[in-house]
């Protein structure tokens, strides 16, 4: 098995107890419950975004957007270990011999068309976190997907939903060991509602069993997201998520447990899929700035794993909305950042494992209560 790198968040300095980081049965049971059902019906913005932003020319429209993590320990105590519990995939170094697929050259062929940037104000996740002292609320899920209410969820009072139609929040709970994802989220505090929501322990894999998680491909939104700690830092020691427009239809590859992709023919890349920047590309050739060789040498060592459909080619900042004034000089003052000077052309698909049924239901853990 590959190394696994603990992944962390920044978070303010000095709040709350230490995450819980050492795997537990509860976390590691519910990785290994298979899906078994389907729900009735998909989000909107699982299925198909592509509609509302032109690819390749504007900035992307990313259906079920991405959440914060990764990255090693850092000397502060503002930061919290995520999702390294046994089978994490985020960790995981790539050997320069790793085996590539087959079809990597086709693949790579349809991704390079688009144009590549890093969703930043908008259609990604904030990240907030709690504490013991924080307020807890019931927060009620209006899709009837097999469970009605998350119960007993940690509330910032300074937390709100991402600006984007998806909506998504996420809420890392420091005294328990938990992360909220919620989708389609409206409100905050008491008031706090969301079309869906769920939440698993930080010392797991960071993927939901059954597929019903807050994106497409049942990833915490939480994981593989880049952080203003890691952009300051200039390294990322874990795998970043990724959306992209044509996504396969017919089923996830591990580790995604879940797909919303729909998109047919023989170069469409299914949720789950890893892909690398070539080990032999000399990055210092590119010249390239600091934040753009901090997310291409994360790229070149561990990959990105593809998570969700959506408008544009994109990988995920957490939202400064949910981290005033942290990624103050380290990234433009923009909605979208432009990533177009990394070569996608030399991108890598590493060998895809076969298609899974897209079967999906609720599973249960210590930190959903279901």
């Amino acid at each position: 098995m590959a190394s696994l790198l603990p992944i962390v968040l920044n978070s303010p300095s000095g709040e709350g107890a230490p995450l819980v980081t050492s795997p537990d049965p509860a976390a590691l049971s519910i990785v290994e419950n298979p899906p078994d059902s389907t729900p009735s019906q998909l989000p909107r913005s699982l299925v198909d975004n592509t509609t509302k932003t032109p690819r390749s020319t504007s900035a992307p429209s990313t259906g079920r957007g991405g959440g914060g993590g990764g990255g090693a320990p850092a000397a502060s105590g503002g930061t919290s270990a995520l999702f390294a519990g046994p089978g994490s995939p985020w960790g995981q170094l790539l050997p320069a011999g790793a085996a590539v697929d087959p079809n990597s050259s086709g693949y790579v062929s349809s991704m390079a068309s688009e144009k590549f940037l890093m969703s930043f104000k908008q259609w990604t996740v904030p990240i907030y976190y709690a504490d013991a002292s924080t307020p807890r609320h019931d927060v009620p899920l209006t899709e009837n997907w097999g469970a009605s209410v998350l119960r007993n969820v940690p509330v910032p009072p300074n937390a709100k939903p991402d600006p984007s139609e998806d909506a998504h929040l996420s809420i890392v709970d420091r005294s328990t060991g938990c992360v909220y994802d919620f989708w389609g989220a409206k409100g905050g505090g008491s008031g706090l509602s969301a079309s869906w929501g769920n939440a698993i322990p930080t010392n797991s894999n960071g993927i939901y069993p059954g597929g019903m998680g807050s994106r497409g491909s049942g990833f915490s939104a939480a994981a593989g997201v880049i952080t203003a700690d890691e952009l300051r830092r200039g390294v990322i020691n874990h795998a970043l998520v990724f959306a992209y427009p044509n996504t396969k239809s017919g089923g996830p590859v591990a580790p995604a447990t879940k797909s919303d992709g729909r998109t047919g023919g023989g170069n469409a890349l299914p949720e789950g899929a890893r892909v690398r920047l070539d080990p032999s590309l000399n990055l210092a050739s590119l010249g390239l700035n600091k934040y753009e060789l901090t997310i291409a040498t994360a790229m070149q060592k561990y990959g990105m794993i593809l998570g969700d459909t959506s408008g544009g080619f994109t990988v995920y900042a957490q939202n400064p909305q949910s981290a005033p004034g942290a990624f103050t000089g380290l990234l433009p003052d923009d909605t979208w950042v432009d990533l177009t000077k990394i070569p996608t052309d030399r991108l890598q698909v590493m060998k895809l494992p076969p298609q899974s049924s897209n079967d999906s239901r609720v599973v249960g853990n210590r930190c959903n209560g279901w």
